[in-house]
């Protein structure tokens, strides 16, 4: 029945394309269907997502000149994937393409979300705009998703670097059961083994997962220098970060490392004890950058003092800001492709910094922030100790695409 069904969808996606572009002529609203956890353990990531955007629009308006010089009106239709499963997100992916008629979908803060929804996109041949879901192989699934993200080995690699640089010879890994966490243990173990280090330990944790106090137990007895964690940010980033203190292994003099997990988001979370936790990430939300200023400065405006940006409103301000240059460069009504190729090798002043679209595999090429939580100013931040300029998807060539 789920076969018949999806055979169905896909014969009616055909066809609905093929309506559309007949029918939209006269067309002077893009649609982008954005699908997003707004409920649920990982509901951080839906508000986030629209607040940047609304920010982005409030301060460049709703519209595009088209190359004709005519006003095109870009409209966001936003849909709940609720911290549900992979075919919820395709669900929704379809009926935004069928009954919304969008021309690009954007989102997925989860993998799984973005993997299932990669053939909707390809049937609809409308581009994907990736917000967040980070398993390396994503943009390979479709030619039509374009990440402006991050990669979770992008992230690892330069960290795993970094740690056996300054002294960390053990390392015991603690990462979240599904396709990011595998990235993660992977490119972190094969980099620093590389280097000369040894792994004395690695679990992987259920996705949701709150309670890491076993966890913890297994970590000290290993001795390791450090705990390497990936976990997905909220509930299970911040449930690993306070084991880690109420645990005993700050006392132990075992070192911190992780990613996301000390996003500024949730540092009013975590107790003071974590600070000298290191990150390698792709964005520090103290940065000094104009782009950020103006992000930061136009959330706080809009949704008070105590609105913080992280990586979600970071992809959805550089996304947003993608399909406009794109829209209005082509217009309203080209092919989905069109899009994509036009996007392909696009460099942009992000609030992170510099990036680019890689123009072979539509992935995001930036520079790699190797940060320390400090306490300043009675605050627990992110400071950049160290800068890896401009580093593309470790992955990618460790995979190149085939030519056949």
């Amino acid at each position: 029945m789920r076969w018949l069904i999806s055979a169905a969808a896909a014969a009616i996606l055909t066809l609905s394309v093929g309506s559309a572009s007949v029918g939209s002529a006269k067309a002077d609203t893009v649609k982008v269907g954005l699908i997003a956890d707004f409920t649920g353990a990982f509901a951080t990531w839906g508000p986030q997502f629209q607040h940047a955007i609304e920010a982005y629009q409030a301060l460049h308006g709703d519209s595009v000149t088209g190359p004709d010089g005519k006003p095109v009106k870009i409209e966001f239709i936003y849909r709940d994937s609720a911290s549900g499963g992979p075919d919820k997100a395709r669900q929704l992916a379809e009926a935004l393409v069928l009954q919304d008629h969008v021309k690009f979908l954007a989102g997925f803060d989860l993998s799984p979300h973005a993997m299932a929804a990669a053939d909707v996109a390809t049937q609809a041949k409308i581009p994907l705009i990736d917000l967040n879901a980070a398993t390396a192989k994503i943009t390979r699934l479709s030619p039509y998703i374009v990440r402006v993200s991050q990669t979770i080995p992008q992230i690892t690699v330069p960290l795993a670097q970094w740690a056996y640089k300054n002294g960390i010879r053990k390392v015991y890994t603690v990462v979240s059961d599904y396709a990011p966490g595998y990235d993660a243990e992977e490119y972190f173990i094969k980099t620093f083994k590389a280097l000369g280090g040894e792994i004395v330990g690695s679990e992987r944790t259920p996705q949701q997962e709150t309670d890491f106090g076993g966890y913890m137990e297994k970590v000290l007895r290993a001795k390791p220098d450090a705990l390497f964690m990936f976990q997905p940010a909220g509930s299970p980033s911040i449930g690993i970060m306070k084991a880690y203190v109420s645990r005993g292994l700050k006392s132990a003099g075992i070192k911190l490392l992780g990613s996301g997990e000390t996003q500024q988001l949730f540092l009013p979370s975590l107790p003071d004890d974590v600070v000298g936790t290191i990150t390698g990430f792709h964005y520090t939300e103290t940065n000094n950058n104009p782009e950020n200023i103006t992000l930061k400065n136009q959330l706080r405006k809009m949704f008070g003092d105590n609105a913080t940006p992280d990586i979600a409103s970071l992809a959805a301000w550089d996304g947003t800001h993608l399909i406009y240059d794109s829209v209005a460069a082509l217009g309203p009504n080209a092919d989905g492709m069109q899009y994509v190729k036009y996007m392909e090798g696009k460099k942009l002043d992000s609030p992170r910094g510099p990036i680019m679209i890689d123009p072979v595999e539509r992935d995001i090429v930036q520079n790699v922030y190797i940060r320390r939580v400090e306490k300043r100013d009675g605050k627990l931040v992110n400071v950049d100790i160290d800068t890896i300029p401009m580093v593309k998807d470790p992955w990618k060539v460790d995979h190149p695409a085939s030519t056949n």
